[in-house]
């Protein structure tokens, strides 16, 4: 079946609630994700909750018109993984940080996008971009030329 659609969805503060094991901090760039609390508290992310918007990236899920992305700025560790095959339900891709990858979120997702909009497959105008980082949404948006949706949060550092 031909896809017609490509949703790409964060998690954290889109679709998946995390703010127990998130944190900021305040430092000379400004306000940021604390990633030291936010690694040693990995293990809890079997404690991460779903969010409303999760019912439409089911929806996505389950129609094979549609191909599903979760792009993320987080290192996917075994509890991720077990929540996404468990709870959250499996995409068709995954971009996601390696291990010791410093780069920004910005960087992170436009680079893990670009190989699909040079596919063939992937050549369809109805593109949606979840995000709760309007830094993100905007740069990825702009680089792709995609519709974005803001989603508000407390998560989008």
């Amino acid at each position: 079946m031909a896809i017609k659609r490509i949703r790409i969805y964060d998690m954290d503060g889109t679709i998946v609630c995390s703010l127990h094991r998130y944190r900021t901090i305040i430092d000379d760039r400004g306000e940021r994700i604390d990633l030291d609390y936010w690694r040693e508290n990995e293990y809890r992310a079997l404690d991460d909750s779903l969010l409303p918007l999760v019912e439409e990236y089911w929806q996505d899920l389950n129609d094979p018109e549609t191909y599903t992305i979760i792009a993320t700025a987080r290192v996917l560790g075994e509890p991720d993984r077990e929540f996404i095959r468990d709870t959250l339900g499996e995409p068709d891709y995954i971009v996601s940080r390696k291990q010791g990858d410093t780069q920004s979120g910005r960087t992170l997702k436009i680079g893990g996008l670009a190989k699909f909009f040079n596919l063939v497959n992937f050549q369809t105008d109805d593109v949606v971009f979840y995000e709760d980082n309007v830094e993100y949404l905007k740069a990825v948006c702009d680089r792709f030329g995609i519709r974005g949706v803001y989603i508000p949060s407390k998560q989008g550092h």
